[in-house]
Parts: structure tokens; sequence; C-alpha cells
């Protein structure tokens, strides 16, 4: 019996330090989809060199940049992965027999980030996400401005796969912060856009609580310096998002008084 086609779909945006690995890593599967919003690196030569289908999109945002890359895979199923993400020949397989298998509409995976260089403790709790699913069994949040992971409609059955996804996306203190800088700015914005109102026992506390969350019960602690600072610039995000929520409606009524 042939093998389930599976497209894989990712979008890009100046990502040649990791591209390759990740490319490389999927070339079992049947297609592979590479929506691009403007790289001025060699991502679309490495791109080009593993037989990726190129598309640009200026860009929509997250959720929508990877809808419209879903749209333009010709499978049902669809394998979403980052551009700084890499799974082992032997994560593919299991991959392939699991969609083979038809016991579910769409699978969560694990992620193993990579920070300062190694793997965080084996023990600890590990990201999961729904990223491979037949194509009219999930949606796209398109009305987040981050974090946009599926939703499942109505219905569809979700599994999960074992192993782990290499992610080196958050290699660095340095990239680490900066990310969830980014990721907090943006979803504050999102609260403020939906009407979410600002909370003075949130902002004395999401520091503390993320903290305990992270480096308690996710059990960072069994990775030593690099929990303790993975597990504060977590909390810090958590941190940033609830300050940042206060300064727009700050920012909003002061200029409603002025005016």
């Amino acid at each position: 019996m042939p093998n389930t086609p599976i497209s894989v779909f990712v979008i890009t945006l100046n990502e040649e330090q990791h591209l390759e690995k990740m490319l490389k890593s999927v070339q079992c599967f049947d297609e592979i989809v590479l929506v691009d919003s403007g790289s001025s690196d060699k991502t679309l030569e490495i791109a080009k060199r593993y037989g990726a289908k190129i598309h640009h999109q200026d860009w929509l945002g997250f959720a929508k940049q990877k809808s419209y890359a879903m749209s333009l895979c010709q499978n049902q199923w669809v394998f979403n992965l980052d551009a700084d993400e890499s799974i082992s020949a032997e994560h593919a397989a299991l991959i392939q027999q699991s969609v083979d298998a038809q016991e579910a509409d769409a699978f969560r995976i694990y992620f193993e980030d990579i920070f300062w260089g190694e793997s965080m403790s084996p023990s600890s709790a590990k990201r999961s996400i729904v990223r491979i699913y037949k194509k009219d069994k999930i949606a796209f949040p398109t009305d987040r401005l981050v974090h946009e992971n599926v939703r499942l409609i109505d219905g569809a059955k979700l599994s999960s796969i074992p192993g782990r996804v290499i992610h080196y996306g958050y290699h660095s203190s340095d990239i680490l912060m900066t990310k969830q800088n980014k990721y907090s700015s943006l979803k504050a914005q999102e609260k403020f856009n939906n009407g979410k109102r600002p909370s003075w026992l949130k902002l004395l506390l999401i520091f503390p609580l993320m903290f305990i969350k992270a480096y308690f019960l996710r059990k960072m602690f069994l990775s030593g310096r690099r929990g303790l600072v993975h597990a504060t610039i977590d909390a810090m995000y958590g941190f940033l998002k609830e300050a940042k929520l206060h300064e727009l409606h700050y920012r909003t009524r002061s200029k409603k008084q002025q005016d």
C-alpha cells in the first residue's frame, strides 16, 4: 500500500541559518511548500536546492500567512514546520506511519527546545502543538496576531505522535528574550483590540506565578542555570504581556484627556 501523500509547508523571512536542516529532514515527504515574505539572504537559494515549491506573499500576520501557505498544498494531509525546526529520520517515519493508519484527523507533536547549544533536561515538560492534520479538519485563528495554533473543527479526532521536533529558534538568551518581547507586544495588542481590560492583580502576580510554573511544575530546574534563565525569560513574557496591555490603555486614556 503506497504512503499517504503529505505536504510540508513553511513560512520564511531570512531563515538561512537553520532552513537547510529543516528542508533536509523532510525530503521523504511528497511535497514542500515554502511561502516567503521578502528574504534578502540565501533563504530562497537554499529552498530551490531542496526542491521546495516557492511562493511570495507579503506578510499577512502569522495565522493568515500560514493559512495561505496551507492553501497552496496539493495534498489533504499537511505538516507545518517552522524554518528553525527539524525532525529525525525515525520521527519522519513515525509521522508517515501514523498518517497512513488513518486513525485520527490531526496529530499533536512534541518539541525539544535547544537552549545554550543543548537540549533541556529530558525530564522537563515539553511543548506540544497540533501541527499535522487534514486541511478540512482545522482552521487557523486569523483573528490572532501571534500563537497561531490551529483549532480543530467539531468532530475532528486528535491523537499524538511520539518523538520530538528539534527547535533551534530559542538557542540563546538574547534571541529568546527578543522573541518573547516581540510576541508579548503582539499579544498585548491582540487583547487590546478585543477589548480586554488590564488587571492590577495580574500585573503584580503574573511574573512569580509563571516563574513557579516554568521552573518547578515544568521542571526547568533540572537544567541547572540554563533552566533558571529560561524560566525567568518565560515569566518575563507573561509580565510584559500584561504591562504592555496596561500601557496601551494608559496611552489611550491620556490621549482622550488631552483631546
